[in-house]
């Protein structure tokens, strides 16, 4: 525990903890001033939230991602990949958890189910991304992808969940699949590999 502990301190873990405090307090407030405007469609008020709120969740996380020095961690002795898998998951519970006492009011529709979805899909997103681009670019291609589909999924259709779960439902199975395999894909590969290292920043 001393080890994963002096690991959380390393990689910003208590300013990520204030960032997140920050992102829930202002998901809860944009939910409730949505939702409460004349031109509001109902649950469908909150389908922004549910979409950004994740994404500026994982951008936090994805800052957690890499160390000052990484390759000076990975020479120590310690079991990196264990660690690793361990902060991703521990990660991914504490936002889950946040943005959802967000709205357990109405958790059904674009409510507390589709944010833990959804966090669990980006968190996964930027694990891959701090795979391949680093951690300090770990969030460009979630926040890219998110605001794709929000702008072109359209009306959320069953048949094309796995590529639309940033807008669907709760009750599309097809989204917590795709976000379930972004999250494992995500998890495994930052537990082998870690964030990559680039030459001018070290991470």
């Amino acid at each position: 525990m001393r080890v994963l502990w002096l690991h959380c301190r390393a990689r910003s873990a208590p300013a990520v903890l204030l960032g997140m405090l920050v992102v829930t307090l202002l998901a809860w407030w944009l939910a409730d001033w949505l939702v409460h405007q004349s031109y509001a469609q109902g649950p469908l008020a909150r389908r922004s939230v549910v979409v950004l709120a994740p994404v500026l969740a994982a951008a936090l996380v994805s800052v957690s991602l890499a160390g000052a020095d990484d390759e000076l961690e990975r020479s120590t002795a310690w079991r990196w990949r264990r660690i690793r898998t361990v902060h991703v998951t521990i990660a991914t519970v504490v936002c889950s958890a946040a943005l959802t006492l967000t709205a357990l009011w109405e958790p059904a529709r674009y409510g507390a189910y589709e944010l833990v979805r959804n966090t669990v899909a980006c968190v996964g997103m930027a694990a891959v991304a701090a795979c391949v681009l680093g951690a300090g670019l770990a969030w460009v291609p979630v926040l890219g992808y998110a605001a794709v589909v929000f702008v072109v999924g359209g009306t959320p259709a069953p048949d094309s969940a796995w590529w639309t779960w940033p807008v669907q439902l709760s009750d599309v199975p097809g989204a917590w699949w795709a976000a379930g395999v972004w999250w494992s894909v995500g998890t495994v590969l930052y537990g082998l590999l870690g964030a990559r290292v680039t030459p001018d920043r070290g991470v």
